[in-house]
């Protein structure tokens, strides 16, 4: 098994909140606070669809429009098998598995998507940011909003 360097534990603990708050904002169609997860030149890259999104203002325009798509829909993400690897550069490599449900109110949802998310993420103004989220589908109902 290759070898990697540990996340020191506080860094863990605050990067694995930014992943649970992204995906939280993500859910509940909150466009800034889904933004705010991503440095000022974030990078949003859906490779199953060469989608790729720039910029916290073009992040807060996509979340608006994803979460107007969803004609009553909830959502649900959930991550497993979270890996943070500490860079010579001082930033951590994150990867993890996903999977998503889309359900109406008052019903279970159904899954509606799976992947993987290999993510770079940085320090900016003292908060660990995703500098780049890398999202690859192994199966999905999504359509990029155009």
């Amino acid at each position: 098994m290759a070898e990697f360097k540990n996340v020191p534990a506080q860094d863990y603990t605050e990067i694995s909140n930014l992943y649970a708050y992204y995906n939280l904002c993500s859910d509940a169609g909150d466009p800034e606070g889904y933004a705010s997860c991503f440095t000022e030149a974030g990078v949003l890259h859906l490779t199953s669809f060469n989608f790729r999104q720039q910029g916290r203002a073009t992040l807060v325009e996509f979340k608006k429009k994803d979460a107007a798509g969803r004609n009553g829909r909830y959502r649900r993400h959930w991550n497993g098998s979270l890996h943070l690897e500490m860079m010579a550069d001082g930033s951590v490599r994150g990867r993890c598995y996903f999977v998503a449900y889309n359900g109406t109110p008052g019903s279970l949802p159904e899954m509606s998507d799976a992947g993987t998310y290999v993510d770079t993420i940085v320090r900016e103004n003292g908060a660990w940011k995703f500098a780049e989220r890398s999202l690859t589908m192994d199966g999905t109902t999504f359509k990029p909003p155009a």
